[in-house]
Protein backbone atom coordinates (compact mmCIF):
# COMPACT_ATOMS: atom_id res chain seq x y z
CA UNK A 1 0.00 0.00 0.00
CA UNK A 2 1.00 2.98 -0.87
CA UNK A 3 2.31 5.45 2.67
CA UNK A 4 0.53 9.03 1.06
CA UNK A 5 -3.06 6.66 1.14
CA UNK A 6 -2.58 5.37 4.37
CA UNK A 7 -1.00 8.91 5.30
CA UNK A 8 -4.27 10.26 3.82
CA UNK A 9 -6.71 7.61 5.77
CA UNK A 10 -5.16 8.68 8.71
CA UNK A 11 -5.20 12.49 8.52
CA UNK A 12 -9.26 11.87 7.45
CA UNK A 13 -10.16 9.52 10.16
CA UNK A 14 -8.36 12.00 12.62
CA UNK A 15 -10.27 14.99 11.33
CA UNK A 16 -13.74 13.11 10.98
CA UNK A 17 -13.25 12.27 14.73
CA UNK A 18 -12.38 15.92 15.72
CA UNK A 19 -14.92 17.47 13.69
CA UNK A 20 -17.64 14.70 15.61
CA UNK A 21 -15.92 16.15 18.82
CA UNK A 22 -16.22 19.86 17.91
CA UNK A 23 -19.72 18.70 16.74
CA UNK A 24 -21.03 17.24 19.72
CA UNK A 25 -19.18 20.03 22.05
CA UNK A 26 -21.48 22.38 20.26
CA UNK A 27 -24.40 19.88 20.47
CA UNK A 28 -23.85 20.10 24.53
CA UNK A 29 -23.59 23.54 24.60
CA UNK A 30 -26.75 24.52 22.74
CA UNK A 31 -28.33 21.81 24.76
CA UNK A 32 -27.12 23.39 28.57
CA UNK A 33 -27.86 26.86 27.03
CA UNK A 34 -31.51 25.47 26.47
CA UNK A 35 -32.05 23.99 29.31
CA UNK A 36 -31.03 27.32 31.27
CA UNK A 37 -33.39 29.40 28.93
CA UNK A 38 -35.79 26.80 29.73
CA UNK A 39 -35.08 26.97 33.58
CA UNK A 40 -35.39 30.90 33.73
CA UNK A 41 -38.85 30.92 31.42
CA UNK A 42 -40.01 28.47 34.14
CA UNK A 43 -38.84 30.63 36.71
CA UNK A 44 -40.45 33.65 35.45
CA UNK A 45 -43.63 32.05 34.79
CA UNK A 46 -43.62 30.79 38.10
CA UNK A 47 -43.15 34.74 39.56
CA UNK A 48 -45.77 35.86 37.38
CA UNK A 49 -48.66 33.25 38.35
CA UNK A 50 -47.42 33.77 42.66
CA UNK A 51 -47.79 37.44 41.94
CA UNK A 52 -51.06 37.32 39.75
CA UNK A 53 -52.77 34.73 42.96
CA UNK A 54 -51.24 37.29 45.16
CA UNK A 55 -52.78 40.40 43.43
CA UNK A 56 -56.48 38.26 43.46
CA UNK A 57 -56.08 37.36 47.10
CA UNK A 58 -55.42 41.19 47.62
CA UNK A 59 -58.43 42.32 45.48
CA UNK A 60 -60.69 40.13 47.43
CA UNK A 61 -60.57 41.61 50.65
CA UNK A 62 -62.58 43.51 52.11
CA UNK A 63 -62.44 45.86 55.49
CA UNK A 64 -65.15 45.06 57.76
CA UNK A 65 -66.02 47.66 59.90
CA UNK A 66 -68.81 46.76 62.65
CA UNK A 67 -69.45 48.84 65.13
CA UNK A 68 -70.08 47.63 68.94
CA UNK A 69 -73.58 48.47 70.71
CA UNK A 70 -73.84 47.00 73.69
CA UNK A 71 -76.31 48.85 76.63
CA UNK A 72 -73.91 50.42 79.77
CA UNK A 73 -74.29 48.56 83.28
CA UNK A 74 -74.26 50.58 85.82
CA UNK A 75 -73.19 49.58 89.06
CA UNK A 76 -74.02 52.02 92.15
CA UNK A 77 -72.59 50.77 95.66
CA UNK A 78 -72.91 52.23 99.00
CA UNK A 79 -69.99 52.67 100.92
CA UNK A 80 -71.05 54.06 104.08
CA UNK A 81 -68.38 56.72 105.64
CA UNK A 82 -69.10 57.33 109.56
CA UNK A 83 -67.06 60.87 109.00
CA UNK A 84 -68.00 61.68 112.10
CA UNK A 85 -66.28 58.85 114.35
CA UNK A 86 -64.03 59.35 116.63
CA UNK A 87 -61.70 56.70 118.38
CA UNK A 88 -60.61 57.76 122.17
CA UNK A 89 -57.32 57.15 122.87
CA UNK A 90 -57.91 54.66 125.41
CA UNK A 91 -58.97 52.67 122.05
CA UNK A 92 -56.00 53.49 119.87
CA UNK A 93 -53.65 52.04 122.84
CA UNK A 94 -56.23 48.71 122.84
CA UNK A 95 -55.72 48.67 118.95
CA UNK A 96 -52.12 49.19 118.99
CA UNK A 97 -51.13 46.46 121.84
CA UNK A 98 -53.76 44.20 119.86
CA UNK A 99 -51.15 45.09 116.83
CA UNK A 100 -47.74 44.55 118.12
CA UNK A 101 -48.45 42.42 120.96
CA UNK A 102 -46.75 44.89 124.06
CA UNK A 103 -49.06 46.56 126.31
CA UNK A 104 -48.93 50.48 125.45
CA UNK A 105 -48.06 53.46 127.30
CA UNK A 106 -50.19 55.90 127.98
CA UNK A 107 -49.40 58.91 125.59
CA UNK A 108 -50.24 61.48 128.59
CA UNK A 109 -50.49 65.22 128.44
CA UNK A 110 -47.10 65.80 127.88
CA UNK A 111 -46.26 69.04 125.44
CA UNK A 112 -44.08 68.47 122.54
CA UNK A 113 -40.72 70.16 122.59
CA UNK A 114 -40.32 73.26 121.80
CA UNK A 115 -38.77 74.03 117.96
CA UNK A 116 -35.25 75.59 118.41
CA UNK A 117 -34.80 78.72 116.21
CA UNK A 118 -32.91 78.69 112.80
CA UNK A 119 -29.84 78.89 112.30
CA UNK A 120 -28.65 81.96 110.35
Amino acid sequence: MNPYILLALVIGWGASVAGAGWYGIGLGEGRIIAKQASDDKIRQETREAAQQGAADAIAKLKPVNTTIVQKTQREIRENTVYAECRVPASGVQLANQAITGRPAQPAGDQQLPAADAPKR
